[in-house]
């Protein structure tokens, strides 16, 4: 719980033979992780991993057109239940039958395809021609003189008379036929030489023609009345062969399903024995294995090809160990909060997990500047329902609905420490204090908790690093020992400062700030003369001491900045309050009476704090964790677990 999964390194020589039934055994199971070894083996075996290189482009050539089928048949691609994967798949065979479904969902959906397009087009043309509507002109005479030069469409009103001028140096003839909403519809004839001149003067005056194709004839009224009985003809197509479609997506789609299973699981086999070494008469699997299960999955190699030959160690976890893949492995109620660890980065497989210590203070700080009961509940309950399922527009929420639902049930607790429920604070009698009328003290409380939570974090971060022998971090980084007796010193100076009339030994701080100081400015001469390494200062003293006095300066401002933003949570506790009062007023205002209005915007405030305060208060959580506590501990750069499996999962 505290340390990743313990993990052992595994090699396994396979008899060519046993291939497949192995890869099944250390599969499926999430306890194998694959190194890839496919460089082990002479030219001649590595001649035959190409052609499992080919297999598995066939396999996923053949997926990708089995997903397409399913997407034309609107069939949601999911994994049939009960089915079991067993040898791979024979391309030779399965093959033909795509082939098949595929030239007969693919014929149907291009015929879809293409009646759409028609109606769009007839679409267009009916907006190009509508206009025109009430003209008793045959367009396709215009459109064929032999003499003349014609164009019809539409342009602003306002550009009829800049129009004429540009054509004012050729013959021209110009007719308005309609107008309506500062549109015009206008015909526009020159002889057949002057068509050029007409072009430009036209674009110039922002006229839209109308192009119809040559088939169209008649007036713009009869045009239109063929358009529109061809976009019915076409629905009426489209609509047959959509029922054709509901025919092969009862016929097919179970099919397609299993096929789809079966190939994916061939895909991903011939992927993991890509990885493989490859020696004449057998493969070579190495990879890393929870340590737990290596006896029960060596028996079970043993069992399918008792000629296997499997050999592991278990790496040292403090020596050694950057390349050891990480997988977390805490109870189920701490589990959710491994994926707010991994946003940050993925621990390193020496160093503490910090999901546990995540799980606690997350939705303690959340709790604490969000403390109500009332809001408390609201949250919990739309926790409760997201992790349920049963309320589609929750799954927004996804794997943070149980952080949602824990960060809830903390701020009820607090909200009964606080006295609040609902904003009301004369409801409850508060079992600790109420913010609102406590300020200082509260954010004294804050600061003195952040300190608390800080010292825990150079704890920590002293630990990780005695554990993997790193001397020079765990005394002298400013994280370590020497930066906790630093930190520790300054807080009892800074506190014997601000309340004399609390009695500290500020002689025992003082000798303990003298002492973080000096050694922190100095580590690295101090690191360099345990490690024997010459010369102790390079490049002058001058240089190594301004650069020292600086890198201390920046370090004590840290320090003093880290432990400030604890004041945040009380700020935030201080703020819910009055943020609640505020909706109260302004609900007063509306309906002084407590009238429907009143609760109206009762809710509306309710909404608000939930929503928005509440997600503000989460990203102030998140930062604390991330900036202010990991940043004093957590290292990360580990390597994820990907554990092998021939079985696809859910749409992948």
């Amino acid at each position: 719980m505290f340390y990743p999964q313990e993990m052992s390194e595994v090699e396994i020589i396979v008899p060519t033979k046993d291939l497949l039934p192995v890869t099944k055994a250390i599969s499926g199971q999430g306890i194998f992780t694959q190194t890839d070894v496919n460089y082990l083996g002479n030219e001649k075996e590595k001649e035959q991993n190409n052609l499992w290189q080919v297999k598995a482009t066939q396999y996923a050539g053949l997926e990708r057109r089995l997903q397409t089928i399913l997407s034309s048949l609107s069939v949601k691609d999911a994994n049939p239940k009960g089915r079991s994967f067993g040898d791979l798949l024979d391309l030779e065979k399965v093959t033909p039958i795509v082939d098949e479904i595929e030239n007969e969902v693919k014929g149907t959906v291009e015929s879809i395809n293409q009646e759409t397009k028609k109606i769009e087009h007839y679409n267009n043309l009916l907006q190009q021609v509508e206009p025109f509507s009430d003209i008793e002109v045959d367009f396709s005479e215009l459109k064929n003189s032999r003499y003349v030069y014609s164009i019809i469409g539409l342009m602003p009103s306002d550009g009829i008379e800049r129009l004429k001028t540009s054509l004012s140096r050729v013959p021209f003839s110009l007719t308005v036929l309609s107008q309506k909403n500062q549109k015009a519809a206008v015909m526009i004839a020159v002889a057949k030489e002057n068509s050029d001149t007409l072009d430009r003067a036209t674009r110039s005056a922002y006229l839209d023609p109308i192009t119809l194709p040559e088939d169209q004839k008649g007036t713009p009224q009869e045009i239109s009345t063929q358009l529109k009985s061809s976009i019915v003809e076409s629905e009426k197509s489209i609509a047959e062969h959509k029922e054709k479609i509901n025919d092969l997506r009862g016929k097919y789609s179970s099919q397609v399903l299993d096929i789809l299973w079966d190939v994916r699981c061939s895909r991903m086999s011939t992927n993991a024995i890509l990885h493989y070494g490859r020696l004449k008469y057998t493969y070579i699997i190495v990879g890393w294995v929870y340590q737990s299960a290596i006896e029960t999955l060596k028996e079970k190699i043993k069992s399918i090809s008792p000629d296997t030959i499997f050999e592991y160690h278990t790496t040292n976890r403090f020596h050694d160990s950057n390349d050891v893949p990480v997988a977390l492995t805490n109870p189920k109620l701490v589990r959710p909060f491994q994926m707010m660890v991994k946003m940050y980065d993925q621990p390193k497989y020496s160093e503490l997990d910090p999901t546990p210590l995540v799980a606690i203070l997350f939705p303690l700080m959340f709790g604490a500047m969000f403390g109500d009961v009332g809001h408390g509940l609201v949250l919990a309950v739309l926790g409760a329902l997201a992790m349920s399922k049963k309320v589609k527009f929750l799954k927004f929420l996804g794997g943070l609905s149980p952080i949602v639902f824990a960060c809830g049930v903390m701020s009820m607790i607090f909200g009964f420490l606080y006295g609040s429920i609902f904003g009301y604070e004369e409801i409850l009698h508060p079992l600790w204090l109420q913010p609102g009328t406590n300020i200082m003290t509260i954010l004294v409380i804050t600061i003195v908790g952040g300190v608390v939570v800080l010292t825990l974090g150079f704890l920590i971060s002293i630990y990780n690093a005695f554990k993997v022998k790193d001397w020079a971090k765990a005394i002298f980084n400013h994280n370590g020992l020497l930066g906790l007796i630093l930190y520790l010193s300054l807080v009892g100076l800074a506190v014997s400062w601000l309340a004399s009339s609390i009695k500290l030994p500020t002689m025992v701080f003082l000798i303990g700030t003298i002492i973080g100081v000096i050694g922190l400015m100095f580590s690295e001469v101090f690191i360099r003369m345990i490690e024997g390494h010459h010369p102790y200062i390079e490049g002058g003293f001058a240089m190594f001491f301004v650069q020292a006095f600086f890198e201390l300066f920046e370090t004590v401002i840290s320090y003093l900045s880290n432990s400030l933003s604890f004041v945040r949570v009380g700020a935030f506790a201080v703020a819910h309050g009055n943020l609640s009062a505020v909706f109260f007023i302004l609900a007063e205002m509306v309906s002084p009476s407590k009238g429907i209005g009143y609760w109206i915007m009762f809710l509306v405030g309710l909404i608000f704090i939930v929503g928005f305060e509440g997600l503000i208060v989460g990203i102030q959580t998140m930062r604390l964790t991330y900036y202010e506590i990991f940043g004093k501990f957590f290292n990360g750069g580990g390597k994820q677990f990907e554990p092998l499996t021939l079985h696809p999962a859910e749409n992948e």
